[in-house]
């Protein structure tokens, strides 16, 4: 009896130490888990969430250029002691528009700077006849949304006193695997909104290395000068698309995601997305915000 008791309890000692062995093994060929999260899908869309407090209005000054324009390397450092002196209230957006020829075609050897959108941006604002030029947020100062460089920082400080009926979140995430951005962005309305309000979603690049017409410069040309903020190209409409077409209330959201895949002779290290909000009606900049690529 002890010796068929025995043999039982053998057998199923024998039995249990299988199935441990077995759940061992399996946990050791199992390949590790990595957790990844997932990708939230593109959106389009609008809604309403709760009211925020009134972030600082940005103000968005249009350096428009040429790189045959030897004055315009003087409007570029302008602009440069403006973004300085307003430490993160000021965007700049460099414009080179295909006009005039005689300023903006570009030099044998080198790619052209000049972009439609750029051309597109400068004709609404009332066309180029020459150059150094900038303007405002789109504003009139003294008569004129096209500004001499003389009055860029009273009409810098002048939009700087205004507040702004939206706040402006851009985010951006490099897809290493895939080589391009996704962009999420996200205009909230601060207060109740009676007018239409369009948003322009651009990208610019820094450092771009071209030639240069330069007065100061020994022979009045620099070979290798560094573009700042040039105006690449615009996702969607260069002249807005809708953030509302109706009143809305305070804590309106109008919320967009995209993909951004830059060109092969951009450095999407150096390129940032530079989105501002316009009045639909008057076509004043009411916010502007900007976020690297990458």
């Amino acid at each position: 009896m002890r010796l068929k008791d025995s043999k039982v309890w053998l057998v199923g000692m024998g039995t249990f130490l299988l199935l441990m062995g077995a759940v061992v093994s399996c946990d050791e060929e199992l390949p590790p888990v990595i957790m990844t999260e997932e990708e939230k899908p593109l959106l389009d869309t609008f809604y309403v969430g709760s009211v925020p407090s009134a972030s600082p209005k940005k103000v968005l000054l249009f350096d428009v250029t040429g790189v045959r324009c030897n004055n315009c390397p003087k409007a570029a450092a302008l602009a440069k002691n403006l973004m300085a002196s307003n430490a993160g209230r000021l965007e700049v957006v460099a414009l080179y528009p295909k006009t005039p020829v005689s300023l903006t075609y570009p030099w044998a050897g080198f790619d052209t700077m000049s972009t439609m959108e750029a051309d597109q941006i400068a004709t609404a604002l009332g066309g180029i006849t020459s150059l150094p030029l900038g303007a405002v947020d789109q504003v009139s100062y003294n008569g004129s949304k096209l500004l001499n460089t003389s009055d860029w920082s009273a009409a810098v400080t002048a939009q700087l006193s205004k507040s702004s009926p939206f706040n402006l979140e851009l985010k951006s995430t490099w897809k290493s695997a895939e080589g391009r951005a996704r962009v999420e962005v996200k205009a909230v309305a601060n207060t109740a909104i009676a007018g239409s309000y369009k948003w322009v979603m651009a990208i610019t690049e820094s450092a771009v290395k071209s030639k240069q017409s330069d007065q100061d410069a020994p022979g009045g040309v620099v070979e290798d000068y560094e573009h700042e903020h040039a105006l690449r190209g615009v996702v969607g409409s260069t002249l807005g698309s809708d953030i509302n077409t109706n009143a809305v209330s305070a804590g309106y959201v109008r919320e967009k995601h995209f993909y951004v895949t830059p060109k092969s002779k951009w450095n999407p290290a150096n390129c940032d997305v530079v989105v501002w909000i316009l009045d639909a009606n008057t076509k004043e900049v009411v916010q502007v915000n900007h976020v690297s690529m990458k």
